[in-house]
């Protein structure tokens, strides 16, 4: 039996992590065993009752039903709100306020961005992992550690860029985000992009597919080079392998160092 509270709360960020939201009993329940409840003999009614008088009788009030917003109406939201946002404070001021998205009521933290909005190079992560919920930054724990050794290796440090997450909020138990989910946060990520003013994205991950509003996997996409367009803004964005997945699959680190070399002479040759 755990007694350590440092136990204990590594047990229920375990628990949370995994998408546990409600607790159970201990001992399993055998409902075919029950013993239904006893009937109940409904008392009988009195011989003589008069109807009451029309002027008596109270009619019930009116239910006022709250119409629930449309995916298209929230998508319409979403792109008045995006738009009108002219720096990125106030964009993630818009973002803390958005209410059309279910995501942002089951996260610990709104994860948006960190370091510097000045940089040429944009690095996008892909859904918020377990640690970046819980620390509310973008690239944490060992996938950001990963990260960091990335850059270091192009002689870039992590202060230098600037960090972005492409959904702001933790899908509950990391699942695949739906449909609705990926466009109502689309015109946020793509403003943040077009107020960053980014000479190079690198999409990490899932990132890539997002951006370009494709289907097609980071295999496919990863190590091509692609014109993304935002309004007046534009960026060339280098899809690459997500850290995280590096860390589970290392014998494909050798694909994310070309990237990275290549990403290293486009930033030197465009100076």
């Amino acid at each position: 039996m755990l007694q350590n509270p440092a136990d204990i709360t590594a047990l229920l960020n375990f628990y949370l992590d995994a998408g546990v939201e409600e607790t159970i009993g201990e001992e399993p329940v055998n409902r075919f065993n029950m013993v239904p409840p006893k009937a109940t003999v409904a008392p009988k009614e009195p011989s003589a009752v008069r109807p009451a008088s029309p002027e008596k009788i109270k009619k019930p009030e009116a239910v006022q039903s709250t119409a629930v917003p449309s995916l298209t109406e929230g998508i319409r939201e979403a792109e008045a709100v995006a738009k009108s946002c002219k720096t990125i404070d106030v964009l993630r001021q818009a973002l803390e306020k958005f209410e059309y998205c279910s995501l942002k009521k089951l996260a610990s933290h709104s994860v948006f961005a960190e370091g510097n909005a000045q940089s040429r190079l944009m690095i996008i992560d892909r859904q918020p992992s377990g640690d970046e919920d819980r620390s509310g930054r973008p690239f944490a724990g060992a996938a950001g550690e990963l990260l960091d050794k990335m850059l270091a290796a192009i002689e870039i440090d992590r202060s230098d860029v600037y960090l972005a997450s492409a959904i702001p909020w933790r899908p509950p138990g990391g699942r695949a985000l739906t449909d609705e989910e990926r466009a109502l946060c689309l015109p946020f990520a793509l403003r943040h992009i077009a107020l960053v003013k980014p000479d190079f994205v690198l999409a990490c991950g899932e990132a890539a597919s997002y951006l370009l509003n494709q289907k097609t996997g980071v295999n496919k996409l990863r190590g091509v080079w692609k014109d993304l367009q935002i309004d007046s803004v534009r960026a060339k964005m280098l899809p690459i392998f997500h850290p995280a997945f590096l860390i589970d699959q290392p014998g494909l680190k050798k694909y994310a160092w070309s990237d990275l070399l290549g990403l290293k002479a486009a930033m030197r040759e465009k100076q």
